[in-house]
């Protein structure tokens, strides 16, 4: 972890360097000399790191610039400075950048209308619709995707109240795992842990107590939305693939093709690169399936996490139905591959 953000953390270290330099009496006295130092912590040192660091997302450069542009009149004296100028004019970038997310939340309305549209294919689902309207309209893949994890939380928390009707056929995750019992406890106990907090921290400090409470009713919120988003979200047995739909995980789509094996498996696992389980509360959430890849495959987790397992965990409800269902199409889709392909008097053809 600290291996990949290295060279973030070094160029934080030397931008603090470059402000407690600038604290000093000698150069605050010294126009010429801080205007050098305002140029290194605002340009010079945020360019090299871009140029030096191509592999970092675009969504870090962007935050790094925006957070140099925004820190630098607090730290640097803006009287007698060159750079004086350009903070006049700060005012205008705000709103420049008010209008640039005015403009992304139209791209992002004008591709949701254009999905619900296409709302009647059997694999879209509102976390899908919203997914991919955001996607198309934030250029940054993580932000996009923590983004969506949120939006989607408070959708599933406060609109979605009915089931789809063309997920009469998916396989729920929910009825026989208990997994409500555990949610709703949780729930309940971080309830409890607020009023409690909030009671002993409002007579002591103010602002603490209304952060924490701020703090529960967010994190209730993100679970009431996805243990709702579990009950409507359903996995699906389709044709050619298992599309599977996990609370307010990215649906994760796996070729019948790519499945080494499919069994029932409720036993103990270790935690490992190459594996991943469909269970926001880990091991406290059960599982009864196993899914083993022949090749690793890419799954997108909550808040921008991505891995590359080749074995999935999930829990589905009536298991043997399910197993039954997906080995049914194997052989279905297998069969069809293998039917020959006789043209009148000619050799039967084998598509494999």
């Amino acid at each position: 972890m600290l291996k990949k953000y290295s060279s973030l953390i070094i160029f934080i270290a030397i931008e603090i360097g470059i402000a407690l330099l600038s604290l000093n009496n000698h150069f605050q006295n010294n126009s010429a000399l801080l205007c050098v130092f305002t140029a290194l912590f605002l340009v010079i040192t945020p360019a090299l790191y871009y140029i030096l660091n191509k592999k970092q997302t675009e969504f870090t450069f962007w935050f790094v610039f925006y957070s140099v542009f925004k820190i630098t009149p607090y730290v640097f004296e803006m009287e007698n400075n060159f750079f004086q100028v350009i903070f006049q004019f700060k005012i205008y970038f705000n709103i420049a950048f008010l209008m640039f997310l005015l403009w992304k939340a139209f791209q992002f309305m004008r591709n949701f209308r254009k999905a619900v549209k296409q709302k009647d294919i059997v694999e879209q689902d509102e976390y899908a619709i919203i997914s991919t309207s955001l996607k198309k309209s934030i250029q940054f893949k993580k932000l996009g995707k923590m983004i969506a994890f949120e939006f989607c939380s408070f959708y599933y928390c406060f609109i979605k109240w009915t089931r789809n009707t063309n997920n009469q056929n998916g396989f729920s995750g929910y009825r026989e795992s208990g997994v409500s019992a555990i949610y709703i406890g949780l729930m309940m106990a971080s309830v409890f842990e607020a009023i409690a907090l909030h009671a002993y921290l409002i007579s002591r400090n103010k602002m603490i107590a209304i952060v924490i409470l701020i703090l529960h009713i967010y994190l209730l919120i993100n679970m009431i939305g996805h243990l709702k988003a579990i009950y409507f979200r359903t996995h699906l047995v389709l044709s050619q693939k298992i599309v599977i739909r996990y609370g307010l995980f990215e649906t994760l789509e796996i070729p019948f093709d790519s499945i080494n094996s499919i069994q029932k498996f409720e036993g103990d696992y270790d935690k490992t690169n190459e594996l991943v389980k469909f269970a926001l509360l880990g091991k406290l959430e059960p599982h009864n399936v196993s899914i083993e890849l022949k090749e690793n495959i890419t799954v997108n987790l909550p808040f921008g996490i991505t891995r590359e397992p080749k074995r999935i965990l999930l829990y589905v409800d009536h298991v043997t139905n399910f197993l039954k269902t997906v080995t049914g199409k194997i052989e279905e889709a297998q069969n069809f591959d293998a039917v020959p392909l006789q043209p009148d008097g000619a050799t039967p053809i084998f598509v494999v």
